[in-house]
């Protein structure tokens, strides 16, 4: 009986082998096939989500081929006839950290975005953060973002309107975490958004690359797809670190020459740096300039009290301005603020600028607190740039020295000097041949009026 078993085990070896052998190789063959199992679904996945609005050359070398990509998106260019916030809310997964999330929406408020003077000039509280010249926008806590015009009107929304508004992140596996594989997919936005940044909350230079790439892509495949009747954006080829400590790119920006001693009466005399937003935008632009102590050191006095040691201009345009003007408004920093209910800024600052010119020359003395920051004299005006609503605002900031829980006396006589400069500043500004309102082409501008920031 054994014979028997042994001569038969005999027989069926060779044939156990041979199908071991084929099962190996068509493993093998498949595997090669399949581009690692999920691969070439993954691949064929990322060309068609998000409406086919994702850059798939720039996209494909984080597709995994672990596990199936994990879709979800929502919006109404996906179902046009559902009401939504959002034309496209979208996030493609594919596992270990890699993956994509964009948002699009047709603005009918403010830019969820910070762009008062100082956003624009020191992003992210100082220190610094990536902007793609040519770009409106910036790399903020959610990615990439950026606003672009849709003259022919965007749909998906009751009220009507022209602002586009776009975000993109990109993660790229060196966080270790799989934000849109988790439950909640906000608190694991932020989870990888902390993880992928460095210390400061920045990213590195390529993904903030990859971030403003996508986030330009969604924009003009929904601008084309809404017929806005404008040219795509630019595909941005660079980004720049506005953080000083890396070269400090924004300093002696040509459009901001205007601001020296020589072309400013009423400022400090002697060596000055400028500063400048980095954007290149057609829809935004920030300038400043300060008395530099160093480069005057053994040259210069340091300047009296009250003498006007820094100088700020800014402009935004369309939904930026509202935008900006709505951010001031909300810290009593507008002309008029506090005026009757129904008073718009033009009504008020015409008022307002109406009083300053009764009072020039004879304005009373005034207490400047500690508690209100750094004290400064803010002018607005308004005029057309491009075609669009554009706020102006310049601010000249006296030199003064105050201790906590201080206060210092501002006499009638140096009040007076503030709104001859900070006039000056304004017109200096519109006026530079190299400046932004001149590019711009902004014509019709009304003065608004004066904000003392300091009470």
């Amino acid at each position: 009986m054994r014979g028997l078993w042994g001569r038969v085990w005999q027989r069926r070896t060779p044939l156990v082998v041979l199908m071991a052998v084929v099962g190996i190789a068509g493993t093998v063959l498949a595997t090669r096939d399949s581009g690692g199992g999920h691969l070439a679904a993954n691949q064929a996945q990322l060309r068609k989500a998000c409406d086919g609005t994702l850059p798939y050359g720039d996209l494909k070398r984080l597709v995994r081929d672990e596990r199936p990509g994990k879709l979800r998106e929502h919006g109404t260019m996906l179902a046009p006839g559902r009401e939504s916030r959002s034309l496209l809310d979208c996030s493609l997964s594919w596992g270990d950290g890699y993956g994509v999330t964009v948002h699009a929406e047709a603005l009918v408020s403010d830019v969820p975005q910070a762009v008062e003077t100082r956003d624009l000039l020191e992003p992210a509280g100082g220190h610094g953060t990536f902007v793609a010249p040519g770009t409106t926008g910036q790399y903020g806590k959610r990615g990439a973002w950026l606003v672009t015009d849709c003259l022919g009107g965007l749909g998906g929304r009751v009220r009507p309107t022209t602002d586009l508004y776009v975000t993109a992140r990109v993660t790229d596996g060196t966080d270790g975490a799989d934000g849109v594989d988790e439950a909640d997919e906000t608190d694991a936005a932020d989870d990888a958004d902390e993880a992928t940044s460095g210390e400061n909350g920045k990213p590195d230079r390529a993904t903030a690359l990859l971030g403003f790439r996508t986030a330009v892509r969604v924009a003009n495949v929904l601008t084309k797809a809404q017929h806005c009747g404008s040219g795509p954006l630019t595909m941005p080829e660079t980004v720049v670190d506005t953080d000083e400590t890396h070269g400090a790119p924004g300093r002696g920006l040509r459009k901001c020459e205007w601001i020296d001693d020589s072309s400013l009466p009423g400022i400090a005399s002697g060596a000055w740096t400028t500063l400048g937003d980095l954007q290149e935008s057609t829809a935004l632009s920030a300038c400043a300039g300060e008395w530099d102590a160093e480069k005057n050191a053994g040259e210069r006095p340091r300047p009296k009290e009250w003498q006007i040691t820094e100088v700020e201009a800014a402009s935004w345009s369309g939904v930026l301005g509202r935008s900006a003007y709505d951010s001031y408004e909300r810290e009593g920093h507008v002309p008029g603020w506090g005026a009757q209910e129904g008073e718009g800024p033009s009504e008020a600052g015409s008022e307002a600028d109406s009083e300053a010119d009764a009072d020039r020359g004879v304005r009373q003395e005034d207490r400047v607190s500690s508690d209100a920051g750094r004290p400064q004299l803010a002018l607005w005006a308004q005029s057309v740039c491009g075609g669009r609503s554009t706020y102006h605002r310049v601010a000249v900031l006296p030199e003064i020295q105050l201790g906590d829980g201080e206060t210092a006396v501002i006499s009638g006589k140096d009040r007076t000097r503030l709104s001859a400069t900070a006039r000056t500043v304004l017109d200096r500004y519109l006026d530079a041949e190299d400046g932004w309102p001149a590019s711009a082409d902004c014509r019709d501008t009304k003065v608004l009026g004066e904000v003392e920031q300091w009470h």
